[in-house]
């Protein structure tokens, strides 16, 4: 069956395992890249490095969710057309986003090249962590083409249900930094400067295994031939990627708060909690790659106007999602000692460590159901609600949550205005979701025929 056949035609479940299952492992993966500097410099018992390694996350961040901004809008908008039977506006799609990410990725990178260090002192870096910081962001930085080029185009490839081929290049993308760490930290002590190297590097193969696949494709293209910015290609493309990126950019802001209010507690705080944020990172992005998976599954249904199997699917994976969540929170709730110590051996880090990783994880249970009211949402075009469910998680529920919990309780309210954040939010999405649901299948009921796509933001 091949995977556009799938998408129409397969078994729900069969569906949400063969679509999801890859996506997911691509979501392990990414925290594994994400982890792997801090582990392996975490082995050289360099706290301060550490440190700032988790305090220039925010910035790299801010690249991936400018490739998010492109690919993730493009794949949503080549699964609708894939859907209408409308093949040749694929190679538009998957060029725009192409040359667009690189672009801004280049914009990006200069940006923070001349203003590194007050962007660097907003992330929380102080004496002790600002030369470890800047050498990190600066590698990093001249890396973006390669980190916006496999981000954005990974992304995007994933619409005609190429889930395997996806996940197959970014892990070894991913195994390439991982072996690289090592090396160039333990062996050769080149240190921070090491880790941002073998991040990049990894970017690179990434890069050269995703032109591979696009060449051999009969249905995607990079030719800047293919490259305009009417209306119809790139504002579809940025509209519907908007959601998602506006939450990873504003997700970055947010640490950047957060990070300024831990450092009041420490340095030995900051690092663990970049320790500790990984137990909660890893949960969010499996459950994430999950509906990320069958985002182009919903998004087809929805082009094809199958209103039925649009319901299944929506369905069928919020039951999967909810049950993943959970159980990958009680086991890092149980293996949450184990877990910290694996990072830094350090006593103080530990006992700061524990907490923050119960903080992080204690609302686990909802993480499915958020994420699936967010790609629902963008799935089926729906962009200002699904922007909105972006943004309330990422700052306008968080960023006061974390400010009012800071004043009331100290450290221990920074430890769980997460949680917070995330109950609230979920119970929000859910209620937006159920109104735009009863929009379309109310319109449904009265007019049969596939709804209109463009005009529903």
């Amino acid at each position: 069956m091949t995977s556009e056949k799938m998408m129409k035609e397969a078994p729900i479940w069969k569906l949400i395992v063969t679509m999801g299952l890859p996506v997911i492992v691509v979501m392990i993966v990414n925290v594994l890249y994400n982890m792997a500097d801090v582990f392996f410099m975490g082995q050289t018992g360099e706290t301060m490095q550490v440190a700032a390694i988790s305090l220039v996350g925010p910035a790299f961040n801010i690249f991936a969710g400018m490739g998010t901004l492109f690919g993730s809008g493009a794949c949503t908008a080549i699964a609708m057309v894939l859907g209408r039977g409308d093949r040749e506006k694929v190679k538009y799609y998957s060029s725009f986003c192409v040359w667009s990410s690189v672009g801004v990725g280049i914009l990006l990178s200069a940006v923070m090249l001349i203003f590194m260090e007050p962007l660097l002192e907003m992330m929380g870096a102080d004496s002790e962590t600002m030369g470890y910081a800047a050498t990190y962001l600066t590698i990093v930085a001249l890396g973006s083409p390669f980190l916006m080029f496999s981000g954005a185009l990974g992304n995007a490839i994933r619409a005609d249900g190429s889930s395997a081929r996806v996940m197959v290049i970014s892990l070894i993308g991913t195994m390439t930094n991982i072996l690289l760490d090592p090396l160039f930290i333990l062996v050769f002590h080149w240190g921070i400067a090491g880790a941002a190297v073998a991040t990049v590097l990894g970017n690179v193969v990434s890069s050269v295994l995703v032109f591979l696949h696009i060449r051999k494709s009969d249905c995607f293209s990079i030719s800047p031939s293919y490259f305009t910015l009417r209306g119809e290609i790139s504002l579809r493309t940025l509209s519907l990627g908007l959601p998602m990126a506006a939450g990873t950019v504003l997700m970055c802001f947010s640490s950047m708060f957060s990070n300024q209010l831990l450092v009041k507690y420490g340095n030995i705080a900051v690092a663990a909690n970049g320790v500790a944020g990984k137990a909660g990172m890893l949960t969010g992005m499996i459950v994430m790659g999950l509906c990320m998976g069958i985002q182009p599954a919903i998004s087809y249904a929805y082009g094809a106007g199958d209103r039925k199997r649009l319901r299944k699917i929506v369905v069928g994976t919020g039951v999967a999602a909810t049950l993943l969540s959970t159980v990958l929170g009680a086991g890092f709730l149980l293996g949450r000692e184990a877990f910290v110590t694996a990072f830094l051996d350090d006593p103080q880090v530990l006992e700061f460590g524990q907490l923050m990783v119960i903080g992080g994880i204690v609302a686990s249970p909802v993480y499915g159901l958020y994420q699936l009211c967010s790609v629902y949402l963008q799935g089926t075009g729906k962009v200002s609600f699904a922007t909105l469910t972006a943004l309330l998680q990422k700052g306008i529920i968080y960023l006061p949550v974390l400010y009012l919990s800071e004043m009331g309780f100290g450290l221990m309210g920074l430890i769980f205005a997460g949680a917070v954040t995330d109950l609230l939010s979920t119970a929000a999405g859910l209620v937006l979701c159920l109104v735009w649901a009863k929009q379309q299948w109310g319109k449904s009921a009265e007019k049969e025929g596939a709804p209109q796509l463009i005009s529903q933001a």
